[in-house]
């Protein structure tokens, strides 16, 4: 690596450094300076141990006054008499006995406060980075990977987590430290400030391996992420695994990336174990080179170079521990980055649509799509190109056409989901802008193909949409959605579990689930996007008859490519690359050449619609 692009990381690294440190006060407030005032009291508590340590030596015969231990000497003197005390033996071990119980009491409690204090500022990011992703606009969350987000949330927020925890831990050795440092400086000015040059030396000689400390943990952060991401993945793949025989290769594949992802740990920790065993042996040289030092050419004896060797024998830990905790916070530090990048994204994309409140929008009239143009900034081909349309209230409207052809596109903008990059959306003639498209939003109900049911009881599913709604609207939710009988037939009824997915219920049964849980809200318009493609031909038409009865007193848009489930809308408008190719009623266009027509014989050479002598006799 050239010495110019290490000076630039090191320079990003400093940044995002005092970025963090921000973050904390910000965050903390007066927290972080309770959490602080503990360190600096724990530390001060500490010297004044030390500090006792010259009366406890002359109490037991020592001679203390010669050479710079008589200072300390003279102030020890000078305090227990202000307490018109003599400093003989019992009262100086009961001092001393004082003091340690401080000392504990203190140390007892920053061994509380500092955790608290990193889990609170790790919480607070939490909830910031969790809100801001599911604040998101849906444009925006579609073009990422889900695990990358998960991620975020779990292991880049426990990096975060280490680092504040190291911070505060480097904060409090440092108080210490500073307390030791004062001491030595006291008993000699000269030897501390060569120990202090070679502390500093060592740091800098040690900066090559902090910097291997961090490649590595940067390199075991992004293999756990290969494997969050693969385990994620097949998961979520799990069952089509199993039917193609793929458990071996997953096997295979995930004891690749487990195994990749121990190696770097425990290459971090040979890291870490290689850099601490470099320190320990060098600063044991260094300890004995001072008090050569000390004697031969400062000329320390007696009491004043027994308390110089506890001194720097108790400074030589911290420096080892501020080189320790130097290097976690710099190995974690980059997670801080990732998490403040993603959490600032997600908030430039917040959903503006997106209010608490519980005013509704009623469509009394007609929806209305006006020249609606849509596409992805990293698609630049138009997914909606310039749709017009009118839905009339309480009418069935459905929406059918090839894969690709932009129908779930248009679905997302019905429901608020994605705005329109020109053209407009109007309920009742009014476009939805502002209140009125929050307002929109909390009067849909929704239903996609793939159904989401929570791991709870069916009670905690439909609730789910309806917080506080009543056992009896339930039961007329699960009425109107054919699902009232199979409910009551189960062991528990409303509070039968429905298992990970739903999968303890069929796939019509989970579906005829979520119909009921959006009809709980009692939509203005509901969506059904695909909701009966990947059903059994029994348990589409117990959806279809239910979509029926609500005629008249729901707005319905079914979206599908299945042209059977349609029969009964009253229009049908046919999409293709994006454009409203036909529109009518089903006997119209399945009579006419047209797109419509082509769409059903297709159908019907597979098996998919009834042949052209079943229909025309239909």
């Amino acid at each position: 690596m050239h010495s110019d692009e290490i000076s630039y990381q090191t320079a990003g690294a400093v940044r995002l450094a005092f970025g963090f440190l921000r973050a904390m006060v910000s965050s903390l407030g007066w927290r972080l300076a309770g959490a602080l005032a503990v360190s600096v009291a724990l530390a001060l508590a500490e010297g004044s141990g030390v500090l006792l340590l010259v009366p406890l030596l002359a109490a037991i015969g020592l001679i203390v006054t010669d050479g710079p231990a008589g200072h300390l000497a003279a102030w020890t003197t000078q305090a227990f008499a202000f307490f018109g005390l003599a400093p003989d033996l019992p009262v100086v071990l009961m001092a001393f006995l004082a003091v340690s119980i401080v000392h504990a009491s203190l140390s007892r409690w920053h061994l509380v406060l500092d955790p608290a204090t990193e889990q609170r500022f790790t919480l607070a990011w939490r909830e910031r980075l969790y809100a801001a992703i599911v604040s998101s606009r849906w444009s925006f969350l579609v073009q990422r990977r889900a695990n990358d987000l998960a991620h975020a949330l779990t292991r880049d927020m426990e990096r975060v987590s280490t680092a504040a925890y190291q911070l505060l831990r480097l904060a409090a050795t440092l108080g210490v430290t500073a307390i030791y440092v004062a001491f030595a400086m006291r008993l000699s000015g000269g030897l501390t400030l060569v120990a202090a040059a070679g502390s500093v030396g060592l740091l800098w000689l040690f900066r090559g391996q902090a910097r291997q400390s961090t490649e590595r943990g940067a390199a075991h952060a992004e293999a756990d992420r290969r494997l969050d991401e693969m385990i994620h993945e097949s998961l979520d793949s799990l069952k089509v695994a199993k039917s193609l025989g793929a458990e071996p290769r997953a096997r295979r594949a995930h004891g690749v990336l487990v195994r990749a992802a121990s190696g770097e740990y425990l290459a971090f920790i040979a890291t870490l174990a290689r850099s601490k065993h470099r320190m320990d042996v060098i600063s044991a040289a260094a300890l004995s080179l001072l008090l050569f030092a000390a004697v031969t050419a400062f000329g320390l004896r007696g009491a004043s170079l027994l308390l110089l060797m506890f001194v720097f024998s108790r400074i030589v830990p911290r420096v080892l521990s501020l080189q320790q905790s130097i290097q976690l916070f710099a190995v974690n530090l980059p997670a801080f980055g990732r998490v403040v990048a993603l959490c600032r994204r997600c908030e430039e994309e917040a959903d503006r649509s997106i209010a608490e409140g519980s005013d509704r929008l009623e469509l009394t009239r007609t929806l209305r799509l006006d020249n609606v143009a849509f596409s992805y900034p990293s698609r630049p081909s138009r997914l909606i190109d310039g749709i017009s349309l009118e839905i009339g209230a309480g009418a069935t409207t459905a929406i059918v056409g090839p894969s690709g052809g932009g129908k779930s596109t248009l679905a997302d903008i019905l429901i608020g989901l994605l705005q329109p990059d020109s053209g407009c959306l109007a309920v009742d003639g009014a476009e939805l802008r502002g209140e009125r498209l929050r307002a929109w939003r909390r009067s849909i109900g929704y239903v996609p193909q793939d159904t989401f049911l929570l791991h709870e009881s069916i009670r905690a599913n439909l609730a789910w949409a309806a917080p506080g709604a009543a056992e009896a609207d339930m039961w007329q939710a699960l009425e109107m959605a054919a699902a009232a009988t199979f409910v009551a037939a189960l062991p528990q009824g409303l509070d039968t579990p429905v298992g990970d997915r739903g999968t303890r219920l069929s796939g019509g049964e989970r579906q005829r689930i979520s119909l009921a849980r959006v009809l709980l809200r009692r939509p203005s318009l509901l969506v059904l996007d695909e909701a009966t493609s990947a059903l059994d031909s029994g348990s589409e038409r117990q959806i279809l008859e239910a979509v029926a009865r609500l005629h008249g007193r729901v707005t319905v848009v079914f979206i599908t490519h299945r042209l059977t489930a349609v029969r009964d809308a009253d229009v049908i408008h046919v999409l293709e690359a994006g454009r409203v190719v036909e529109s009518g009623s089903w006997k119209t266009l399945v009579n006419a050449p047209g797109a419509f027509r082509r769409l059903w014989d297709a159908q019907a050479s597979t098996g998919a619609a009834p042949t052209p002598e079943r229909w025309q006799l239909a």
